[in-house]
């Protein structure tokens, strides 16, 4: 295999974005010591989950730029915006390398399967199919309305819902009332996930135009687009006192509500222009620093449940 710059690997994995993950891992075994304060530590395979889900997050991202290069229409996204185009990279070396990290990522699941039960792998195989069907297809799932949604329920709940049952499917039944309510206590990072999407296709709708991408944003058009980010936002504030009045969070979460004036604030750059280079990373670590101190401050009240 010819050899990536740091630069050039940093860009084309988005290694710097697998961090995230292991939040939002940590937000399922929140979840099942805040409802089973004996719960144990976290054993190996719980580790080896986390070892499957950055690896697949590399594949994933190192497919998705394979596959829009591949895809595209617009020449000029080819060749300036793309990091393959840009950096006049091989293409049979990025296929090469995806292939690489997407059977490491298979073998590691397989031996998650073995090492547990068949729960995981139909789990597994559903999150494995919204990760590579996102850019791949006739009509992958970044070029429909429904991409925002789906994948930011991937991240935000599949991710937890797995930690939880790893956490728990030793020592405890469980039920879809309680996979029903992971999902609920899930649901601010499903919406903050939704809303970086949402951002991103909104400061991409002519690029996305040019290459045959019809995301949410082109049928709800740029300021519906905005206020919809703005509302979601403003919903998952309120939800937070929901989960903590009906006994699925701890208070600690309430303490959240801080972040929210300054972000707010920071925000209106965004509503007022939507710009990939300028507003966007605005957006971007405004949901961010939610989808992180979200799942730390409900481990901490975990311990006083």
């Amino acid at each position: 295999m010819k050899q990536l710059t740091f630069k050039q690997f940093w860009e084309l994995t988005e290694i710097y974005t697998a961090p995230l993950n292991l939040f939002i891992i940590l937000l399922g075994y929140a979840i099942a010591k805040f409802q089973f304060n004996s719960l144990r530590l976290p054993g190996p395979e719980f580790f080896l989950f986390v070892l499957i889900i950055v690896m697949f997050h590399i594949t994933v991202n190192v497919f998705n730029h394979y596959m829009d290069y591949r895809n595209a229409s617009d020449e000029n996204y080819k060749q300036q915006t793309n990091i393959i185009g840009r950096d006049h990279l091989d293409l049979r070396f990025v296929r090469n390398f995806y292939l690489f990290s997407l059977t490491v990522s298979f073998l590691l699941g397989l031996l998650l399967v073995l090492r547990t039960n068949w729960v995981i792998g139909i789990l597994g195989v559903i999150g494995f199919y919204i990760g590579l069907f996102y850019s791949y297809g006739r009509r992958p799932l970044n070029s429909l309305p429904i991409a925002e949604a789906l994948t930011g329920t991937a991240s935000g709940f599949f991710i937890p819902v797995v930690s939880y049952y790893l956490a728990v499917y030793q020592t405890h039944t469980i039920t879809f009332a309680m996979i029903g309510k992971v999902f609920l206590i899930s649901l601010p990072l499903v919406l903050m996930m939704f809303n970086n999407l949402l951002a991103n296709n909104t400061c991409d709708l002519e690029e996305d135009i040019e290459n045959h991408r019809k995301t949410l944003v082109y049928y709800l058009g740029k300021p519906l687009a905005v206020k919809v980010l703005s509302s979601v936002y403003v919903f998952s504030f309120i939800w937070l006192f929901v989960l903590v009045i009906a006994g699925m969070a701890p208070w600690t979460v309430l303490f959240l509500i801080f972040l929210f004036p300054k972000n707010w604030q920071s925000l209106k750059k965004y509503r007022a222009l939507q710009d990939k280079r300028t507003t966007f990373p605005i957006v971007l670590k405004a949901m961010s620093v939610i989808m992180v101190l979200y799942p730390i401050l409900y481990f901490i009240g975990s311990f006083f449940a």
